[in-house]
């Protein structure tokens, strides 16, 4: 019985103490700001890359998109490869150079720079973009993510005009037994 109370204390001391087993409910133990830099230079290699799977090694499975105008805050690496997937539609030689990366704590900054060529039309088209993140046990738990739509649309050929004014409403003609 002291034998079998011995290696269980032992088994949570190493195991618990190396981080691989974190108590019910908390977070992985904290990261290195600059481990969590590698993790997020991972990423864009494997967006560049385009092998999506490889997003699931930096990618949490309780991940949340908290990306500006996503309506939902969806969950999981799906939601990056899906968008990915997406991207790979319209465009090829998808590619993304890293411009600065900045760390504090748990979260990562990062700008950066996309180059691809678009499908339809065959121009290259290079957009850059600002990405926030939170990590915690080694990957990518929250995402803020911000790239120039109207830079890209412009590259397209796109042009952005003003919403027309509505026409002045017509004048309602006067009531019975009233004078104008």
């Amino acid at each position: 019985m002291r034998r079998r109370r011995f290696c269980h204390l032992l088994a949570a001391v190493v195991l618990g103490g190396l981080g691989l087993l974190p108590a019910l409910g908390q977070e992985p133990a904290p990261v290195s700001p600059e481990a969590n830099k590698a993790v997020v230079r991972h990423y864009f290699e494997a967006l560049s890359g385009g092998d999506l799977k490889k997003l699931d090694d930096v990618i949490a499975p309780d991940f949340v998109d908290r990306t500006p105008g996503n309506p939902n805050q969806t969950r999981g690496p799906g939601v990056v490869r899906d968008a990915q997937a997406k991207a790979r539609e319209l465009f090829t030689d998808i590619g993304y150079t890293v411009d600065d990366l900045l760390a504090e704590g748990d979260h990562v900054a990062a700008r950066y720079t996309v180059r691809a060529r678009h499908k339809a039309s065959g121009k290259s088209i290079e957009v850059t973009g600002a990405s926030f993140f939170r990590l915690a046990g080694g990957r990518i738990r929250e995402g803020w993510i911000v790239n120039d739509q109207i830079e890209l649309f412009r590259q397209l050929g796109y042009t952005l005009q003003p919403p027309q004014a509505p026409p002045p409403a017509a004048t309602p003609p006067p009531a019975p037994g009233c004078k104008r």
